[in-house]
């Protein structure tokens, strides 16, 4: 875990906010990596972080860092009930709805990329 990181726009060039009982989430990236933040706390995102999500009405995201877990939250899918009556529900709809599979999700394809995809303009 990283000390507490300045990010105003001038410093983020991009990433994606998350609001979750009241607690701030981010994806975002520096110059030198793509960053997983909740509140205060921050992780650089490398080939050896690890993503995970479990499942189900109350779920639970990982971040596991050199085989060890590093962050856990355990929190409920906002998107339950519309699953479950919404016939057209699919991964997109679920990933919109939960920010911490977009993240995992979206990790899975992105751990391999040089940071330099990310940089470009």
């Amino acid at each position: 875990m990283g000390s507490v990181v300045d990010v105003s726009r001038e410093k983020a060039e991009w990433g994606f906010l998350w609001q979750q009982r009241g607690r701030w989430f981010a994806i975002r990236n520096d110059a030198e990596s793509l960053i997983f933040q909740a509140g205060p706390a921050w992780w650089r995102l490398s080939n050896d972080v690890e993503l995970r999500v479990t499942r189900g009405l109350f779920r639970r995201f990982e971040l596991e860092q050199d085989g060890r877990t590093a962050f856990s939250l355990r929190y409920f899918f906002r998107g339950a009930a519309h699953a479950a009556i919404d016939p057209t529900y699919d991964a997109i709809d679920e990933e919109f709805d939960d920010f911490f599979l977009y993240v995992t999700e979206m990790w899975r394809h992105w751990k391999d990329k040089s940071m330099d995809t990310f940089l470009a303009a």
